[in-house]
């Protein structure tokens, strides 16, 4: 017998008519069931559940005047009534579980789980974790005349408010896509079990809650995670059996292959649903890759400014760039770069001799960023000042052909192909603009240096992981709207030099 189900029964043939009797004017203002921590809650206990918390038991929410009133009282009857039942019982209880189950005011019960003393409404109030909310939404109500429990109940399962939910797939999507598509496979190549485990129940976990997600249920505690996935209708029952395979599958030598296929099709069948529920545009594999589209839905701007937990009490937007600058430039100053040191230059002037130039061009690129990647990329500047490391030295020498790379981040292949494809694009659509301009394409690094492909790529290889992850996001946003970033770029270069617009810098400049 279930422990709920027990739970009812115990109440109805012992307690119902001693309450009613004994507090008769009292009842219709006190709401009866069984909801919190325990695996009878959910529906999940079994034979291995009831050495502890588990027993005939039920739970009386009050309101706070009541309690103050009747509540010894209550809980005194309460305590009398019979340990066993059924010949199930008494109810060992785990030292600190007390209160679990007797009397309680409503508010106590939810500020126990939520730490509000009121149904939540804002985005702040909504920072609760989904297994504090899976034990305040389980289990069942026997009875409530009042509606107090009920209408906290109630509104709790309306569910987190939508741009919230969205931004919470979004997380799990690039979770489970950096743990499943990408670290596992590391860690298989470096044969490093630690990380190829880490990855794969991080994969797992990061899959499972996103089904939850999409179902707009609570993610339990990770006990039952896995156990309570299965049931639920949106890719559960499809998926649990694919998730067991990947914990239960080969991970190092023979059958990781399996194991990759295997997390593929979920990825598969993940990004299928996402689009059935018009939640992503994209077909692409990579489940990383959907989180643009996805946070693209969300409606209220004043969240969306704070999705990377950046808040907006930051200087503006030319503030950032002026800091940038002036950390770009001090360490552009000390570059030794095969400009200044080729004998073939010497007496040439160089990039430095023009430092106005300079920040021209740098503030028309940083222009067309975020504010969340400029000062991503700021921190990136002053943690390698504080460490004595040069990001422009780093960048040249790459250049230079003199050092190899140290970042193999994949953002830095998917940022160089969209902008080499604008870059191509606007190249055609304005060539008199372009004109002298570096090349697009072409060659190696050392040789042809000065590509534009070549030169964007080794910058980008100075970045940080959250510096590239906050510009491809971007980037992503703007290929969806159909802009492009070279034109950002380059519409604010023509205006500081004049022209009100690109057609018109174009028109002007000689053949």
């Amino acid at each position: 017998m279930k422990g709920l189900e027990l739970s009812e029964a115990y109440y109805n043939a012992f307690a119902k008519e001693i309450f009613e009797q004994t507090f008769k004017s009292l009842m219709d203002r006190v709401a009866i069931g069984l909801v919190g921590p325990g695996s009878e809650c959910f529906g999940f206990d079994d034979e291995y559940s009831r050495d502890h918390d588990w027993g005939p038991s039920f739970c009386l929410w009050v309101t706070r005047e009541d309690y103050q009133r009747y509540g010894k009282e209550l809980q005194a009857c309460y305590n009398a009534l019979p340990e066993e039942y059924m010949g199930f019982g008494p109810r060992v209880v785990s030292p600190g579980e007390e209160g679990r189950v007797g009397v309680m005011t409503t508010s106590s019960f939810y500020a126990r789980y939520t730490g509000l003393n009121h149904i939540p409404v804002s985005m702040k109030d909504w920072q609760i974790p989904s297994d504090n909310l899976a034990l305040c939404t389980n289990g069942k109500i026997f009875s409530d005349p009042l509606g107090e429990f009920s209408s906290w109940r109630t509104a709790l399962l309306e569910f987190y408010p939508e741009d919230l939910r969205l931004k919470k797939i979004a997380d799990c999507c690039m979770l489970a896509g950096q743990a499943g598509q990408y670290n596992w496979q590391r860690g298989i190549l470096r044969n490093d079990p630690y990380v190829t485990h880490t990855a794969t129940v991080k994969f797992c976990t990061e899959i499972m809650h996103l089904v939850y997600l999409l179902n707009k249920a609570y993610a339990p505690f990770y006990k039952w995670l896995f156990r309570g996935v299965a049931h639920l209708p949106i890719l559960g029952g499809e998926l649990s059996p694919l998730i067991a395979q990947v914990l239960t599958g080969q991970s190092q030598s023979e059958g990781w292959k399996n194991q990759q296929d295997t997390m593929e099709m979920i990825c598969r069948k993940v990004i299928a649903e996402l689009q059935a529920l018009g939640l992503t545009d994209h077909d692409i594999p990579f489940l990383a890759d959907h989180v643009p589209s996805i946070l693209a839905r969300i409606k209220n701007q004043e969240f969306k400014n704070t999705l990377w937990g950046v808040e907006k009490k930051t200087p503006d937007k030319k503030g950032i760039i002026k800091q940038i600058l002036e950390i770009e430039w001090e360490m552009f100053s000390s570059v030794n770069d095969k400009a200044a040191s080729d004998p073939r230059n010497q007496g040439q002037p160089t990039c430095r001799d023009f430092p106005d130039e300079f920040k021209l061009h740098r503030t028309a690129k940083f222009m067309a960023w975020p504010e969340t990647t400029l000062l991503s990329y700021l921190q990136d500047l002053k943690e390698a000042k504080q460490n004595n490391r040069n990001l422009m030295t780093y960048k040249y020498a790459r250049m230079d052909n003199l050092i190899p790379s140290e970042n193999s981040s994949p953002y830095v292949d998917k940022i160089t192909g969209v902008m080499v494809q604008w870059q191509k694009e606007f190249m055609t659509k304005y060539p008199r603009i372009m004109a002298g301009g570096r090349s697009l394409t072409g060659g190696e690094a050392g040789i042809d240096w000065a590509s534009f492909e070549n030169y964007l790529r080794c910058e980008l290889e100075s970045y940080s992981e959250s510096t590239l992850k906050s510009l491809f996001l971007h980037t992503e946003i703007l290929k969806g709207s159909g802009k492009s970033m070279s034109e950002e770029i380059y519409k604010t270069l023509v205006q500081e030099k004049g022209y009100n617009s690109l057609e018109e810098a174009e028109g002007k400049q000689s053949n």
